[in-house]
């Protein structure tokens, strides 16, 4: 069996991607994977380990609306066709796509081929190209049961998939890796890839009683720098694609709430405060964030709401009220199915010969 794996253009739809590969081998070792990615410098970055089975496709964008497409219609043709190809030499039994623009043609040609095809929506909020590839798609996975109600057609709600390879270490341990100071409760701060400037903000103005671990992409990471050094209470580490010792070691975070920090976050029992991505399409973020708060696991903050010294003053709250944290770690227990990439990775490797 061979099952193709389209997930490229953000570490958003690579991360679920990789850690559905994960879970089939883990579990069907001789099957044999190859992921489709796009060109970008995060798909490079995420995929190199993977050598020869990581394959380019240059997908126009779809989730702009049709018009883009149909401003480009030799290329949108083109890729489609390079998508069949690429199918048909691999030999592919089953695609699972992550969701996204470059999911869509992979989708499309998988349905012209009779391969069955699966794809999987992480936010709670579907986009646009996930609507329009699920027209051609033998099932819908949603990693938000919300999510259901932005489909035509029924769903199945899987959770969404975590990396096995990012471990869940012992606390003690985080900490002593990561030269945290002992007896000193840890707030971890997400910034994203790129760097989110208010969350950075926030963390800045920290204070002495806690310490600080905090992710910072390289859009803000000189600032950054240079407004902490003088601050020994704030620990500023590059953006990386293990934050596994990050999550053991963390008390509390505050974060974004794309749909991978959530699940990551979730799935590592960390309480959080998010603070929504204000401009992400169909303010999806917003609405990730409150299906966790919802259920307790979390609190939501929105941005242009959000004054440092009351945010802190919650922070602190919550550090010093041991009954709310553990109930926000058991809320958070229950939201995520045991595990998502194994429940995936079952309906993918069943869904042979399944094609339409």
């Amino acid at each position: 069996m061979r099952v193709a794996i389209a997930g490229g253009g953000t570490g958003g739809h690579i991360s679920p991607a990789i850690a559905v590969a994960e879970a089939i081998w883990e579990k069907y070792p001789d099957t044999g994977i190859d992921f489709i990615a796009t060109p970008r410098p995060v798909d490079r970055r995420m995929y190199c380990k993977f050598g020869e089975i990581v394959h380019i496709l240059n997908s126009p964008r779809i989730d702009r609306g049709i018009l883009d497409v149909g401003l480009l219609p030799f290329k949108a043709l083109r890729e489609f066709f390079r998508a069949r190809k690429l199918l048909r030499e691999l030999g592919t039994s089953v695609l699972f796509a992550t969701g996204g623009y470059p999911s869509f043609f992979p989708v499309t040609a998988a349905r012209s081929l009779g391969i069955p095809s699966i794809i999987h929506e992480s936010n709670s909020i579907p986009g646009r190209a996930n609507r329009l590839a699920s027209r051609f798609s033998d099932k819908v996975l949603t990693g938000f049961l919300s999510a259901a109600s932005g489909f035509r057609r029924k769903s199945i709600y899987s959770g969404n998939p975590v990396r096995l390879s990012l471990e869940r270490y012992d606390k003690d341990f985080a900490r002593e890796q990561l030269n945290v100071p002992d007896g000193v409760p840890v707030v971890l701060f997400l910034g994203g890839s790129q760097g989110a400037r208010a969350i950075n903000d926030i963390a800045l103005k920290a204070p002495e009683s806690v310490y600080v671990l905090l992710q910072c992409g390289s859009r803000d990471r000189d600032r950054i720098n240079e407004e902490s050094s003088d601050l020994a209470r704030i620990s500023v580490i590059d953006f990386i694609d293990d934050p596994a010792l990050l999550y053991s070691a963390a008390d509390i975070a505050v974060a974004r709430s794309g749909a991978m920090t959530v699940a990551e976050l979730t799935w590592f029992r960390v309480p959080a405060v998010y603070i929504p991505y204000p401009f992400a399409a169909d303010d999806h973020q917003k609405w990730n964030a409150l299906e966790i708060s919802d259920k307790g696991g979390a609190i939501v903050s929105i941005q242009d709401s959000t004054d440092a010294d009351a945010l802190w003053r919650t922070i602190i709250g919550l550090l010093e009220d041991d009954k709310t944290i553990q109930r926000m770690k058991s809320s958070l227990e229950e939201i995520m199915p045991v595990n998502p990439a194994g429940i995936i990775a079952e309906i993918v490797i069943s869904a042979e010969g399944e094609g339409s």
